[in-house]
């Protein structure tokens, strides 16, 4: 009975671990994308540099965004260096604790802060 109570407790302390593990986003304003060429090369540079990462690129709104699934060694300075290694400006960037895929919500959270 002991064995079975300390898995449960063993169990659910996994389980209240890997829940808490907020996703990181980091948005940033890319300046200069006026077409999907564009948007193509920032996607393919930023996939590059990022690893694992979940790369969203949107040329209309001038934004991309880095969704990863745990904390990440990605910084905002990584992502400005790799957006002006592309040919690129780089506007305001920041990160957040939350999962974001629209460019239009990522732009609105952007402004926020």
């Amino acid at each position: 009975m002991k064995k079975i109570f300390i898995l449960s407790i063993v169990s659910f302390l996994i389980f209240i671990q890997t829940s808490l593990k907020a996703e990181v986003v980091m948005i940033g304003v890319v300046e200069g994308m006026i077409c999907m060429d564009c948007q193509a090369k920032v996607t393919e540079e930023l996939s590059s540099a990022s690893g694992e990462a979940n790369v969203i690129v949107s040329w209309p709104e001038g934004v991309a965004i880095i969704n990863f699934a745990d904390s990440a060694t990605f910084t905002e300075a990584n992502f400005k260096k790799v957006i002006t290694d592309a040919g690129f400006k780089v506007g305001k960037v920041a990160s957040f604790d939350e999962k974001i895929i629209d460019p239009k919500k990522a732009l609105i959270t952007l402004k926020k802060f």
